[in-house]
């Protein structure tokens, strides 16, 4: 490999190397800095959200849920003994648990949204501290490539 050569790939090695990106500082892009939130959370967002969780689904779940109840068990009692009977019977069973398993997760997502905005605050936090505690040194010019 003639000289000119290698110089030539050492330089094309470190015009790639200074493209990348550069932990020392911010860069003048789109990216976020220590004064602008790249991240941001609706809580205005999540109110409404916890609202329709309480005022609309929970009860349009237990209505629902509850609805064919009556009609249902009525038609166990009718078709007690015969195999359409026993179906019902193990109809309604999965139709209340599957109710039931909703109802959990439903109070799982109203309790998620709730505590969302507060996690995203100490996540910020931390990653500040941690961001923080980086010792930035110059690179040792004995490593240029």
């Amino acid at each position: 490999m003639a000289w000119d050569e290698w110089e030539q790939l050492k330089a094309e090695a470190a015009a790639r190397q200074a493209s990348r990106m550069q932990l020392s500082g911010a860069g003048t892009g789109t990216g976020g800095t220590a004064d602008a939130a790249d991240l941001k959370t609706g809580s205005s967002g999540q109110r409404a959200a916890i609202k329709a969780l309480v005022e609309q689904i929970g009860p349009g779940l237990n209505k629902a849920g509850v609805h064919a109840d009556d009609d249902t068990n009525a038609a166990e009692r009718e078709f007690k003994g015969w195999a359409t009977g026993s179906g019902l019977k193990d109809a309604h069973e999965e139709w209340a648990l599957q109710v039931s398993n909703l109802k959990g997760r439903l109070a799982q997502d109203q309790a998620a949204l709730s505590k969302t905005r507060r996690d995203f605050q100490y996540i910020d936090h931390d990653v500040k501290g941690a961001a923080s505690r980086i010792e930035v040194t110059k690179p040792d010019p004995r490593r240029d490539v």
